[in-house]
């Protein structure tokens, strides 16, 4: 989202931004890099998760959707992919740390700051499945995030 999204202060059943694979898509979603930029807002010290649905196939996610932009530039093709900011989401657990955050405010020294990391293919994302990016931190003063993340559909 644009405007940016809270990135959360512990894992439940709402996660700051999901990528769902709805079922019958026919593809595989293979992450290759995932992003994370600060908007706005006093951050509180935390950790962003990358977390999966235990139970993929159990309930679509649902929450603010969001338009996938194609990477091919000039291209205009659909994706099957479902981005969602605010999303609420099923029995979620814990893949692997993304980043740590740290206490800070737009007035920091060290402002603006970026996170990317290269996944690589790391997580792939079958049919009604759900990965989704989340954190365990303080709860800071209505701190905002963007959230980034390209991926490659390939056909099962």
């Amino acid at each position: 989202a644009v405007t940016g999204v809270a990135p959360g202060t512990a894992i439940g059943t709402t996660a700051g931004f999901s990528l769902y694979n709805p079922l019958g898509s026919k593809k595989r979603l293979v992450i290759l890099r995932v992003s994370m930029g600060y908007v706005s807002g006093t951050m509180g010290a935390g950790v962003i998760h990358y977390l999966a649905n235990s139970i993929p196939q159990a309930a679509v996610p649902t929450g603010t959707a969001i338009t996938p932009i194609n990477a091919l530039i000039g291209k205009a093709m659909g994706a099957v992919a479902k981005p969602l900011t605010t999303a609420t989401i099923v029995s979620p657990f814990i893949l692997r740390p993304f980043a740590s955050i740290g206490a800070s405010l737009a007035s920091t020294a060290v402002q603006p700051w970026q996170i990317v990391e290269d996944v690589d293919g790391e997580f792939i994302i079958d049919e009604g499945g759900t990965l989704s990016l989340h954190a365990t931190a303080a709860a800071g003063t209505s701190p905002l995030v963007a959230y980034g993340v390209t991926w490659e559909e390939v056909p099962v």
